[in-house]
This record gives structure tokens, C-alpha cells and sequence, in this order.
């Protein structure tokens, strides 16, 4: 089944069910930036009066095919009386369905939080008809606090990495690359933030960001993920490190922060005193 053909139930499903008031198409399929595949995920939101009684009755799912896999994340043992419920549905066939079931109430609400919602019906004419465009899913300036934290973040888990690997621990030194890696991505978002009018989206795992950096700056950011390997990780910590320096350096600089230099400074001696340490 195609992505079409799954909307094309979903929809039919909807004008059935007295339940069901709106339903919203959102996602990548409804992205003007964003090529399709058939990879996509179809990502719908039902609006409808009764939350509780839209989960107790899954018969939305039988036209579909065969569920392979599914999670509930929303779902609680015994709970009642939900705000908002997921769905997330692998049919055997290949296709997903990110069905999320909402109140009446919040049609409005949610669809100004997700500006990629694309309106498919309709039944009490409360939606509008709202443009689907990338705007709520676009790099955000970084206030001064966002930036202190991220700052804050990488080099007090950069100091976990020597520890991990001094102790031998290098799944602990690994996961702690990652969390480092993933405050150098947000540093790098800001920085394609402000060379381009904070306009893009950096796509989920930073993917969309390739384009608007420097070809040697991108292949910095490649490096610094390693082998669970002791010469690797100890690469990768030196090359975040320094790639993490520079950048939040001339971010600072585009948002007008200071760049707390003194304290980078202390905390590289500091890893200079653990590495050197035989505890």
C-alpha cells in the first residue's frame, strides 16, 4: 500500500466515523523542502470529542493491513481520561502510520505548534486552512540561556569521557561522545541559524545542516564519531573538543555573548591532569 493509498483510507475512515470532526495530514509527506520516498511515514492527527473512547476502539487499523509492530507511548496501566494518545503503527506490508488522537478543543492549539499540518476534513469548519510550510520546525535563535547550557553541557560531560576510558569503561566513554556530539550539532544548527537568516531546518539528526557548512567543517563533524575502541574515542573527545571551541566561539560572537575562554582553558588542563593520572 502506498502513502496515497493510506491516506486516501485513513480519509475514508474519518468521513465514517461520527467521531472523528478533523483530521490533520502532517509531516514530511506535507513539506514543501522535503523530496519524497517511500520511506515516509504517514503522520496524522485525529481531532475528535472523546479521546478514550477513539483508543478503545481500534478498528481504524484493520483496512491497513497486518500490524507488525506498534507502540503506545502515551499509554499508562489504568489510566483514563487522556489529552492526547499515539499510535505508532509498522504494518507488515511496509508502510507506518503516527496516528495521534486529540480533543475538539485543541484543533487550533495544535496546529500553531505544527505548521506542517495540511487540513483533510473538516466536518464542523473549525481548522481553516492553514498553509503547511517548515516554519515551526526551523533552527530558533539561541537565547543566552540556551547557549550557557549547551556550553555547560559539553564540557562537563567531556570530562566523563577521559574518565571512562582512564577506568577502561569505553561504553561509558562512548555514550558520553554522544551526549558531547549532540551539543556540537546544536551548536552547529546556531551557526547555520545566523548564515542563513535562521530560515532552515536542520532535519532530525542534524542531516539538512551538510549544505550550509563549510565542506572541512562537515568532515570535522564526521570524524567525531568513533569505534568502541580506546585510540578512537580518545580521537573523537580531541576533535569535538576543538570543533566545539571554535564554533560556540563565533556563535557567541553572531549572538553577541561572551565566550567564557578562561574556563575552556581550565577544564583542558583539567583533562591533561586526568590523563595523566594513574588512579
Amino acid at each position: 500500500m502506498t502513502n496515497e493509498q493510506v491516506v486516501e483510507q485513513l480519509t475514508s475512515v474519518a468521513k465514517q466515523r461520527e467521531d472523528v470532526r478533523v483530521l490533520i495530514l502532517n509531516g514530511s509527506l506535507v513539506n514543501p523542502n522535503v523530496s519524497t520516498d517511500r520511506f515516509q511515514d504517514v503522520d496524522v492527527t485525529c481531532f475528535v470529542e472523546d479521546v478514550d473512547t477513539f483508543i478503545e476502539d481500534r478498528s481504524w487499523m484493520m483496512p491497513l493491513g497486518e500490524v507488525l509492530i506498534m507502540q503506545t507511548p502515551d499509554e499508562v496501566p489504568g489510566k483514563g481520561n487522556y489529552d492526547r494518545f499515539a499510535f505508532l503503527v509498522q504494518f507488515a506490508a511496509g508502510h507506518r502510520v503516527d496516528l495521534t488522537v486529540r480533543p475538539l478543543r485543541d484543533v487550533q492549539a495544535t496546529i500553531q505548534a505544527d505548521s506542517l499540518s495540511l487540513v483533510l476534513i473538516d466536518k464542523d469548519g473549525i481548522a481553516g486552512r492553514p498553509v503547511p510550510s517548515d516554519d515551526t520546525y526551523r533552527i530558533k535563535p539561541p537565547s543566552r540561556f540556551d547557549y550557557e547550557q549547551c556550553w555547560n553541557e559539553f564540557w562537563w560531560v567531556s570530562l566523563y569521557v577521559v574518565k571512562g576510558i582512564k577506568r577502561g569503561q569505553l561504553l561509558y566513554a562512548y555514550d558520553h561522545v554522544t551526549i558531547m556530539r549532540a551539543m556540537l550539532r546544536q551548536m552547529l544548527s546556531w551557526e547555520v541559524g545566523f548564515e542563513t537568516g535562521f530560515t532552515v531546518n536542520a532535519g532530525k539528526a542534524g542531516d539538512a545542516l551538510a549544505p550550509y557548512m563549510d565542506a572541512a567543517e562537515w568532515d570535522d563533524y564526521l570524524h567525531t564519531f568513533p569505534t568502541i575502541e580506546t585510540t578512537s574515542i580518545e580521537a573523537a573527545h580531541t576533535a569535538l573538543v576543538e570543533q566545539f571551541e571554535r564554533t560556540s566561539r563565533r556563535v557567541a560572537e553572531r549572538a553577541g555573548y561572551s565566550f567564557r575562554a578562561e574556563e575552556a582553558r581550565r577544564i583542558r588542563d583539567a583533562f591533561s591532569t586526568l590523563w595523566g593520572s594513574n588512579d
